[in-house]
């Protein structure tokens, strides 16, 4: 097939590498990469740090184009950028016309919107999570306005695909349930048993708060016991956070990180001892199935769509969302190494199959019976 006839797709994310918040930055930055590497031409358009465009890559088959948050191309009241704006950005660096635009953020509902009727493409929008901030809020009017235009709606989970039926009820027709991928399965390092990790966003429903308690109900009896935790959040909670530490007699034994880069976590899981997720609600957790595939024993709620590929066979489970089952979960995996030996090498297992190229593929065959479709 030569150059002018692949497909050519235009992905559009807040986040993309290195500017990642959370899994939904992973996920946008691996598929995007994968599906050029499957052939299809991508030219991505994502959140700069410059004050003006700027293109990277520009003759690759993932070409980049960065946009600056200033005002001319951002809308702060609405939260999304301006549609003319970005398309007259996108024409001056000579981004081709699309077959297919893949949202994966509600940043750019307006945009798509647009070059979706403008090129009369179909529009995929990838749901990773519904709004925190509510459906009334300027996200979660950008969030509606795209579950409305899209052709086809890809979530991935079946839970996160139940809970957007719930609050859209005549959605059910356009979703697809495809779930995000990993890159890489590897051999677990030389670790300390009693080095815990938890990464993600700092935020109530994951967890944070009854972890850092269920670290001093353990330090009773294990002295050496350490969480590091990686992720960011509101000043506010954060600093609730702090202090629930310090009321908790464990200041010295939490270890605070903000964001790191995507790479730079993967290097980071197959030094400790267990990755924990303590999450309330969960569309997915990429950091679960990032454990999974690093070798690293797995200590997880069964919440949301973790259930999905999280199961006592490969993880060990917190039984219910409070300290003391978080406790008995972590002192169960170190006290029982045979068996948590045997679920990390499941979890591999279970990672394997979820390679990001494989992952690609689902996705390339969606848009091209789109693409036909339409």
């Amino acid at each position: 097939m030569n150059r002018e006839r692949k497909l050519k797709l235009w992905v559009m994310t807040n986040e993309f590498h290195p500017n990642i918040i959370g899994g939904l930055g992973v996920a946008a930055t691996h598929l995007a990469k994968a599906l050029s590497n499957a052939g299809l031409e991508v030219t991505v358009l994502c959140s700069g740090d410059s004050g003006a465009p700027a293109l990277m890559n520009p003759g690759g088959m993932q070409r980049i184009l960065r946009l600056p948050k200033a005002s001319y191309y951002f809308s702060r009241p609405s939260q999304s950028f301006k549609p003319g704006a970005v398309l007259r950005s996108a024409a001056a660096n000579q981004c081709s016309k699309p077959d297919l635009i893949h949202v994966h953020s509600t940043e750019f509902a307006a945009v798509a919107a647009a070059a979706g009727s403008l090129y009369r493409v179909p529009i995929v929008y990838t749901c990773h999570s519904m709004v925190s901030a509510g459906a009334r809020s300027p996200a979660g009017q950008n969030q509606a306005k795209l579950i409305r235009i899209a052709s086809r709606i890809t979530v991935p989970s079946k839970w996160q695909a139940a809970e957007i039926i719930r609050l859209y009820p005549g959605s059910h027709t356009k979703i697809t349930v495809i779930p995000h991928g990993v890159n890489f399965v590897s051999r677990q390092a030389n670790i300390t048993p009693a080095k815990l990790l938890y990464v993600g966003r700092l935020i109530p429903s994951k967890g944070i708060e009854p972890l850092i308690k269920a670290i001093a109900l353990l330090s009773r009896n294990r002295k050496e016991v350490s969480l590091t935790i990686v992720g960011s959040g509101k000043a506010q909670y954060v600093n609730h956070l702090y202090t629930v530490a310090r009321n908790s007699g464990i200041a010295n034994r939490i270890h605070w990180m903000k964001k790191s880069s995507n790479d730079a976590v993967q290097r980071m899981y197959p030094s400790y001892g267990a990755v924990i997720v303590p999450s309330r609600k969960e569309s997915f957790c990429l950091v679960a199935l990032e454990a999974m595939a690093s070798g690293v024993p797995l200590v997880s709620t069964l919440s949301g769509g973790l259930k999905e590929f999280v199961s006592p066979r490969n993880a060990q489970v917190i039984a219910s969302l409070d300290s003391s089952a978080i406790a008995r979960a972590i002192a169960a995996m170190w006290n029982n190494p045979a068996r948590t030996k045997q679920r990390v090498n499941a979890a591999q297992r279970t990672a394997a199959r979820y390679r990001w190229p494989a992952i690609a593929l689902r996705y390339q065959s969606l848009f091209m019976n789109l693409k036909k479709g339409r």
